[in-house]
């Protein structure tokens, strides 16, 4: 048992069950933290076993508004307008949620238990027992996008490889059930800290300082937190570190992107516009020609190369080889944003697509089949090459002007 004090009184945290700790803070306030694995059985009785026993006024979940409405409304797909979605550029962040699940869905099919299931258990007890819900952790877009732009570029590609060709390693029930031990989870941990330190900082160490804010300041009498496992160790050394609402500002904050890449963006841009302009001053317009036909050529061509490796329609594809050579030249238009409209637009994704989202199993195939993350796909490899055509192209286009 420990016991601390703190701006909130004094805390006493001791082992209630297994994997329940029991967080007294001050005279009046009692929390049990459950730590759950997310696709374990036992996971789901757990919470039902604590709730039952000690009827709690306050539930706190690990979920955001938006992870609670996809649990809510099963339905929520099919008035999703995609091309919005692409427009506001918000398809990566949709496509990232799904992305994070599906590590959950590979295990789920071997244990046999939906993810968060813990969470659909909660839920119907607090309704049941007409205990207020708590919504504890950080809204899901600012966690990607936080980690989108806190990751460098390698780390980025690693992170995409390995998701790609992941491995159907089998685990079974008992290696599930050991994730909710600590020892196990620290090291878990610890390796994801190594392979890739600022992603574990946005998805583990930011989320227990949000999650033990929340439960250090909602009021209640009797409240029963139920998160994952990976999350405890965290909320127990945080919940009585007197965390100011500053350093909750700074962890919801959206960090700008890098002032290198913001000059970057558009410097090769105004390179480019500038060897044009100096071409056009030198009064020799067959080379001006010449050089417009390569840029052209090249950037259209390998963008359009990457729709048709994306499977794209061939209306998107010749898309992709009129908008590359333009879009290359206006870093706030990117070609990928117009395949991707195109492609939504004359392939509709249905509402079979939008559903199989919530337990998507990432693989090339699943990819190529799905309309929606096939729409992703295409984005992704029109805008590579395009890229690729703007670096492969502008040497040839400075040699024929100078």
């Amino acid at each position: 048992m420990r016991k601390t004090s703190s701006d909130l009184g004094t805390f006493t945290i001791k082992e209630f069950l297994e994997n329940v700790h029991l967080l007294q803070i001050g005279r009046k306030r009692k929390i049990y933290l459950i730590g759950t694995a997310h696709i374990s059985e036992e996971s789901v009785k757990l919470v039902e076993r604590v709730i039952n026993k000690v009827k709690p006024d306050t539930i706190f979940l690990e979920l955001d508004s938006d992870r609670f409405q996809a649990i809510e409304n099963q339905d929520r797909y099919n008035n999703l307008d995609l091309i919005s979605i692409i427009r506001q550029g918000q398809l990566f962040f949709l496509i990232g949620q799904f992305i994070l699940s599906s590590f959950q869905k590979r295990m789920s099919e071997q244990t046999g238990v939906e993810p968060g299931s813990e969470f659909k258990k909660a839920i119907h007890l607090a309704h049941q027992l007409e205990s207020r819900i708590v919504l504890s952790d950080r809204k899901i877009a600012v966690t990607l996008k936080r980690a989108w732009r806190m990751t460098s570029f390698w780390r980025k590609v690693k992170l995409f490889v390995s998701i790609m060709f992941s491995g159907e390693e089998k685990i079974g029930k008992q290696e599930i059930e050991s994730m909710k031990e600590m020892d196990a989870i620290s090291e878990l941990v610890e390796n994801f800290a190594s392979e890739l330190p600022e992603i574990k900082k946005v998805l583990i160490d930011e989320r227990d300082t949000y999650l033990a804010h929340s439960l250090a300041q909602e009021e209640c009498k009797i409240g029963v937190a139920v998160v994952g496992a990976g999350h405890v160790p965290g909320i127990l050394k945080k919940i009585n570190s007197n965390i100011s609402s500053r350093e909750i500002e700074d962890i919801t904050h959206i960090p700008d992107p890098s002032s290198i890449g913001k000059w970057l963006s558009w410097l090769i841009p105004a390179l480019i516009f500038f060897i044009f302009i100096g071409g056009f001053f030198q009064g020799e317009y067959n080379k001006l020609f010449d050089a417009f036909y390569v840029w052209v050529f090249v950037t259209g061509m390998l963008s359009a190369l990457g729709t048709l490796i994306a499977l794209g329609h061939p209306i998107t594809i010749l898309a992709g080889f009129l908008a590359a050579p333009v879009t290359t030249l206006h870093p706030a238009i990117g070609v990928g944003m117009v395949t991707a409209i195109v492609q939504a637009f004359l392939v509709k994704p249905r509402v079979m697509d939008l559903k199989e989202l919530s337990n998507f199993k990432v693989s090339l195939r699943n990819i190529y089949k799905n309309r929606v993350t096939k729409i992703f796909l295409i984005f992704l490899l029109s805008s590579l090459g395009a890229s690729a055509g703007t670096f492969i192209a502008l040497p040839y286009v400075t040699k024929i002007l100078f």
